[in-house]
């Protein structure tokens, strides 16, 4: 009995012990970062040459203080409300819209609508920037003079701007929103005398609250906490944003890091609050509502608007083939000024991007390493912390939940700020384990970038196994590599696919992270474009853009043909055990059936 007992605690600390090293390598990972973030607000000389841990709130002060700082707070929140409701307007009637269709109709909507959604935000505002300025693109095709275009370069051409980026976030919350309406409601609004807009307005609308409150405040988090498109306009319109202002801090020399610190501390808190705000709002009243039946879209018998359907396929083609079309063509032209004429058509671009030992070759391998390797470490790394959350309940696994589904809300280059404090600090180089300015850092960045929304994904897909499988392993005397091996993974596996390469094109063009971290002379993918078109080198850049978004569409139909084909041979696999588990049956009449 005693050797049972000591059997017993032992695998019982087995288990804690393993528990505890998923909690400490995702504290380092995230928890120490953020928190070497916050130390800087209270401590300002934390990462001075002469370190002092003297506490002081006086740099908060000096941010306010600062004009430019002021500015970029200001202009930040009035431009993301701005441009929240833009997409709000965008998504939600394209979402409508969508829904009055079928068949390939709807499929080609939906088809459009993902593609913007996975355009990166610098791209897309490098695209309206060529089509826009002075001697670009529409310039050119029009004969506009110079300065017809000012107003763009201004506050209003960025709200633009991201009401064609962001409104697919509105689109796929009100999708299922709109499909959820109770079509008797709807009859019942009509048979009392209201008029299709009425019953819109006073009806429809109000019960799509929820949905269009969730669209609107990731919109709004994603906007005003994105670095891509504030660092792709910054040069002609002169705006100063908070993210771009965060990476100003940080570039500057000496390096300012306590308004680094507290302008990415007042990121975090307006991106927050934005959420907070929608469930506050929330709380308020009662949407819910029951389905009378199954056909309850809500335009199931309703005359179609052709309006809508032309209003939604404009908005469409403006947000994707301006900046797409604008990169394409810029890709193919020899010189800039000669535009449109006949001769100034050329692959050239495209083949001086890829030559062997090209700057862009170069960078491209970096980005293409940097993202198989950390692609293969979240996805692995994922279903291990996914399994040690779904399946063991205790306290460390409780703050590992809570942790993950924080830093998903931490815009990136707030995170990235956070690993220039982190792998910084004057007490590091002791221990010889300064890493910023080195590889390692960089991929961990990215890593703690990519890790939490890979383990929201295998904890969703976990959350349906059933825990008697995982029991009756046990019971047979499997270990912990085993259940992973045998049992998790293989049910897992195509969530685990579809987070590699999530993770894997992601990386490929992600630029806050990149161009904090980057290792001095080993500029990432996204960094090189950017110098590009920083530079005013339109082809070089756009020529390396189409080629990236060319790997990009590639390893996404890759990933989808993958997922698809292991679905396929799962159905086939548990189809063929159902037919060979069934025993026969004896029917009444002596009959035998299988």
């Amino acid at each position: 009995m005693m050797q049972l007992f000591t059997k017993l605690k032992v695998k019982k600390l087995g288990t804690s012990f393993y528990d505890s090293l998923g909690v400490a390598f995702l504290a380092l990972l995230i928890g120490y970062p953020l928190l070497a973030l916050l130390l800087q607000i209270v401590f300002p000389n934390l990462y001075s040459v002469q370190m002092s841990l003297v506490p002081s709130l006086a740099s908060l002060k000096e941010v306010f203080a600062d004009r430019e700082n002021l500015n970029a707070v200001l202009n930040s929140v009035f431009i993301g409300t701005a441009g929240t409701i833009a997409a709000s307007i965008l998504g939600t009637l394209i979402a409508f819209a969508a829904e009055e269709q079928s068949g390939f109709r709807r499929t080609l909507i939906d088809a459009l609508v993902w593609l913007i959604f996975f355009l990166p935000s610098y791209i897309v505002a490098e695209g309206w920037v060529m089509f826009m300025q002075d001697g670009g693109i529409l310039a050119q095709l029009l004969k506009l003079p110079n300065g017809w275009s000012s107003w763009f370069f201004s506050r209003w051409g960025v709200i633009l701007i991201m009401g064609f980026s962001y409104f697919p976030y509105v689109y796929f919350s009100m999708q299922q929103g709109i499909r959820n309406v109770n079509s008797d409601l709807l009859k019942a609004g009509r048979l009392a005398g209201g008029s299709r807009v009425q019953v819109f307005r006073k009806i429809v609308l109000p019960l799509l609250t929820p949905s269009l409150l969730a669209g609107a405040s990731i919109a709004f988090a994603e906007a005003f906490g994105d670095f891509g498109l504030p660092a792709a306009i910054m040069d002609q319109t002169q705006l100063s944003l908070l993210p771009y202002q965060i990476y100003v801090s940080l570039g500057q020399s000496p390096v300012n890091y306590p308004a680094a610190a507290c302008l990415s501390l007042l990121v975090i808190l307006i991106s927050a609050g934005a959420i907070l705000l929608q469930f506050f709002w929330m709380r308020k009243k009662d949407y819910s509502t029951i389905l009378a039946r199954k056909d309850a879209a809500i335009f199931a018998k309703t005359k179609k608007n052709p309006l809508l359907t032309l209003g939604s396929f404009f908005i469409l083609s403006v947000s994707l083939l301006v900046p797409l079309g604008s990169t394409i063509i810029a890709s193919l032209w020899k010189v800039w000024a000669n535009g449109l004429s006949l001769g100034n058509w050329t692959f050239e671009n495209y083949s001086k991007a890829l030559k062997i030992g090209s700057e862009g070759v170069n960078a491209l391998g970096r980005s293409l390493e940097y993202a198989f390797v950390v692609a293969v470490l979240t996805m692995v790394l994922g279903v291990i912390l996914a399994y040690q959350m779904s399946f063991k309940k205790s306290a460390l696994n409780s703050f590992l939940n809570i942790l993950t589904m924080s830093v998903i809300a931490v815009p990136g280059i707030v995170l990235a700020a956070a690993f220039v404090f982190a792998w910084n600090g004057v007490w590091l180089i002791p221990l010889n384990l300064v890493l910023y300015g080195t590889p390692i850092c960089l991929g961990l960045a990215f890593m703690a970038t990519y890790l939490p929304y890979s383990i929201r994904l295998q904890l969703g897909t976990m959350g349906q196994l059933p825990l008697n499988l995982i029991k009756a392993a046990r019971v047979q005397g499997a270990g912990e590599i085993i259940v992973l091996r045998k049992i998790i993974l293989p049910l897992v596996a195509g969530t685990a696919i579809s987070t590699f390469f999530m993770t894997f094109t992601k990386i490929i063009f992600e630029l806050p992270a990149s161009m904090l971290l980057y290792p001095p002379g080993s500029p990432t993918f996204s960094v090189t474009i950017q110098h590009y078109f920083s530079e005013s080198h339109w082809s070089k850049g756009s020529a390396l853009s189409v080629i990236g978004l060319i790997i990009l569409l590639t390893a996404y139909s890759l990933g989808r043909y993958l997922m698809e084909h292991f679905s396929k041979e799962k159905r086939f696999e548990e189809n063929s055990e159902l037919e060979l588990s069934q025993e026969p049956v004896l029917l009444g009449n002596g009959e035998v059936t299988i």
